[in-house]
């Protein structure tokens, strides 16, 4: 049993290559790594065997835009499919531990970011863990047939709003969780585990595939609100929703990335003065 990996890449070429790929070519559990390729002018060829490059720009970028996760999931040899960001590097225990949870009950979708409702159905941009309404895209496990069943699906709750988002089908991680919601009769589970989030993101926000979407936290309340209402999940959502643990944007990022360790290693040397200056004098 192993799993194929499904990112899109659209500017950050040299991230995926360069970090993303090296990191997972060595986890035995991934046997193949497919990369839908958005734009002609951020191909690349990979030297992992593992690689399976899909060219995506053009027509198939204008019909599906960030669907194209599911649309690529169809070309994955295996089961179990993980679809990430081009900017997020999970560690191996993370994946055995997704994975593990998957092996004992594949009808459920898995992530490390979720999100929250409140009492209208608006989203929340809060990191939330335990049985959630959401989860995002940025890192998750999936069973192939889910991505199969929102491909079946997605047409028919295409309204006005999604028609004109920026890029076309914002907020396709909405709409996976709840029809996952819908077909498997349970929530989203996410859980706190390791992994390394892209320091650069803050420092160059033009990369991000999102970019010029203009106001996004709204664009994706009102998105919420429609499709819960839609798929008629209000209640399931209100009754089965288990937040067992809350952080920020900010924490749960800072943790999770190199910023971390920068700051315990200036703690650690100003310890160490502090130390030499008032103690080890005497």
């Amino acid at each position: 049993m192993t799993i194929s990996v499904v990112i899109l890449n659209f500017n950050r070429p040299k991230y995926i290559n360069n970090n993303i790929i090296p990191i997972l070519d060595k986890i035995e559990l991934i046997d193949e790594i497919i990369i839908s390729h958005g734009k002609e002018e951020t191909f690349f060829e990979s030297k992992s065997e593992k690689v399976k490059n899909l060219q995506h720009w053009g027509e198939a970028n204008k019909t599906y835009g960030l669907a194209l996760r599911f649309v690529s999931a169809q070309e994955a040899k295996n089961e179990a499919v993980i679809i990430m960001d081009d900017d997020i590097i999970p560690t191996e225990k993370t994946i055995k531990i997704l994975y593990e949870l998957y092996g004992k009950e594949n009808d459920r979708l898995y992530g490390l970011y979720g999100r929250s409702l409140n009492l209208d159905n608006e989203y929340s941009i809060d990191n939330v863990f335990g049985d959630v309404p959401i989860v995002l895209t940025r890192f998750l496990l999936t069973h192939r047939d889910l991505t199969r069943y929102f491909l079946t699906r997605f047409r028919d709750l295409e309204n006005d709003l999604i028609k004109n988002s920026k890029p076309y089908w914002n907020g396709e991680d909405i709409l996976f969780s709840l029809l996952s919601i819908e077909k498997y009769g349970k929530l989203p589970k996410v859980l706190n585990l390791d992994h390394h989030n892209r320091l650069a993101n803050y420092l160059n926000l033009n990369e991000a595939i999102s970019t010029g979407s203009g106001d996004h936290q709204k664009y994706r309340k009102k998105l919420t609100q429609y499709l819960v209402k839609e798929l008629e999940l209000n209640n399931k959502i209100k009754s089965d929703t288990n937040i067992e643990k809350r952080k920020n944007q900010f924490s749960y990022f800072f943790f999770n990335s190199i910023l971390f360790y920068i700051f315990l290693f200036f703690f650690i040397l100003l310890t160490y003065y502090y130390f030499k200056k008032y103690y080890f004098r005497y």
